[in-house]
Formats: structure tokens, C-alpha cells, sequence
């Protein structure tokens, strides 16, 4: 039950961060009717137990990689999609250069970190760049590692770092809680609190205040109205893009920060 609303959590993450991204009317109308047969399969999975949801949504996830980017310019970056299978993930720590053999590239690991976070699985993910117009700036594979210390889960996204011209502007209702150096490594952590309501919420003023405030992001899809919160690092080093990405983590955000630089560090 908990790893279930983890993945819940995470689904609706990304689809909270899929509504703050402009991108062309084709291309969201394409993206939206991805997203849609994924849920179906995903409601259908669920039945089954083949799938989780957190890996159905990274299977059509827009924003997963570019959350904070907005463009303006055909041939720069404006949005991403990516999907994974669940027959492909591997639970067994040695296997990992197989999962390495798939993505095409050698990334660090930790099978357990020293805040006892231990390595849980592994996943390939194959994503695809898009500029504004809907053309495919470049397709490429990462790697979704889950770590848990029982209670709680940190899922860090590798994959390799991408140039293209443009600026990047941070998201609405993303917070720097931590700034600071580990490990040689300049990193942020950031929270956002959101709120998963259902398709029919209805904002309230105090809604419309914290949203405009930047206090709080709005994700609809949910059950139930509820409120959580995640905390981020995203970061590059050695050709390689990172994100750990956690809720409700009852750790300090500096541990984030620590196990960060404890992962993208391992082997030097």
C-alpha cells in the first residue's frame, strides 16, 4: 500500500508539472491522447498487478526530465516524453550492468547509502526531446533507480546531459530549501507542495491566493483532495544529468543533497 501511493504521488507530480509547460496545441493534443491509453493501461494493470503506476506515467510523462523549462524558439528544447516497461526492471543489484549494457552508458550506483537507503530497482527509460513545433530534437535512454529505507522512497533519474540553445526558467511553486557543495558538486535542493485534487475540484479564494503566491501546486486527477510534498535535486556532472526525487521524506534536505553527491561520487 505504501509503495502504491508512492507511485501515485509521483504519477501526479509530473502531471502537475505537465499543466505548467506551454507547448504548441498539436503537440499537447498528441501528448494528452499518449497520456490517456497509458492510464487505460494503467487502470487495467492494475487489476493484473503487472504494473506500478509511477512507471506508466514515465512511460508518456511530458515533463519528466524538463519540469522547469519553457522555450520560444523552433529548435530549442520546449517539452520531453518518456516510457518504461516493467519487464525490463531489475531488482537485483549485481545485474546492474545489464540494466548499464541497455541504456548504452556506465552510471554510478550505490547499493546502499550510508543513511541506509538501499537500492530497490532499477529501470531503463527511453525519452524523447521535442522542440515547439513537435519535431524530435533527440531520442535517448536513462535509468530510473529506486532506493527505500522501508517507510519512505528517493528515485533517482540518470540520464545524459543534453545542449541546446535556449533559456530555462524555473518552475511556479518551486522553493530552494538548500543550496550549498558536496562533494565538489554545487547543489539545490527545492520543495513544492501540492494539492491532488479530483477533476471537479473547485479552487477556493485561499486556493487562488496560494497558487498566484506561489505557495501551492495544483495536480487534478486525484480521488480525494490531499496535499504532500516533494523534494528535488536535479543536477549535471560528467555528461550526466541527475534527479532525485522524493515525498513527504521525513529526512532533512540537506541528506537529500548528501545522498546525491554520495551517489554521483561513488567509484572516484
Amino acid at each position: 500500500m505504501r509503495k502504491d501511493r508512492t507511485d501515485e504521488r509521483i504519477a501526479r507530480w509530473f502531471g502537475g508539472e505537465a499543466d505548467q509547460i506551454s507547448v504548441p496545441t498539436d503537440l499537447k493534443k498528441k501528448i494528452d491522447s499518449q497520456i490517456d491509453l497509458r492510464i487505460d493501461d494503467m487502470e487495467r494493470s492494475r487489476h493484473m498487478k503487472k504494473f506500478s503506476t509511477k512507471k506508466v506515467i514515465l512511460a508518456v510523462a511530458a515533463v519528466a526530465l524538463i519540469g522547469s523549462v519553457t522555450v520560444a524558439a523552433a529548435g530549442r528544447l520546449a517539452s520531453s516524453s518518456s516510457q518504461s516497461y516493467l519487464n525490463n526492471q531489475v531488482k537485483d543489484y549485481s545485474a546492474l550492468a545489464g540494466v548499464e549494457e541497455e541504456v548504452g552508458f556506465a552510471f554510478p550506483s550505490v547499493e546502499e547509502f550510508s543513511n541506509g537507503f538501499r537500492f530497490a530497482s532499477a529501470l531503463p527509460v527511453d525519452s524523447s526531446d521535442y522542440d515547439e513545433d513537435g519535431n524530435v530534437l533527440s531520442s535517448y535512454k536513462g535509468v530510473d533507480l529506486t532506493y527505500t529505507d522501508g517507510t519512505q522512497d528517493v528515485s533517482a533519474y540518470i540520464y545524459p546531459s543534453r545542449s541546446y540553445e535556449g533559456e530555462t526558467t524555473g518552475a511556479p511553486g518551486v522553493t530552494p530549501v538548500w543550496e550549498g557543495e558536496k562533494g565538489g558538486i554545487s547543489l539545490t535542493v527545492t520543495r513544492t507542495v501540492h494539492k491532488f485534487v479530483p477533476a471537479d475540484y473547485e479552487k477556493t479564494e485561499e486556493d487562488i491566493q496560494a497558487e498566484q503566491e506561489g505557495r501551492l501546486v495544483f495536480a487534478y486527477g486525484s480521488n480525494e483532495v490531499e496535499e504532500t510534498v516533494s523534494y528535488n535535486c536535479r543536477f549535471e556532472k560528467d555528461g550526466l544529468s541527475y534527479e532525485l526525487l522524493g515525498f513527504d521524506l521525513t529526512m532533512e534536505p540537506e541528506q537529500l543533497a548528501e545522498m546525491a553527491a554520495e551517489l554521483a561520487t561513488m567509484g572516484e
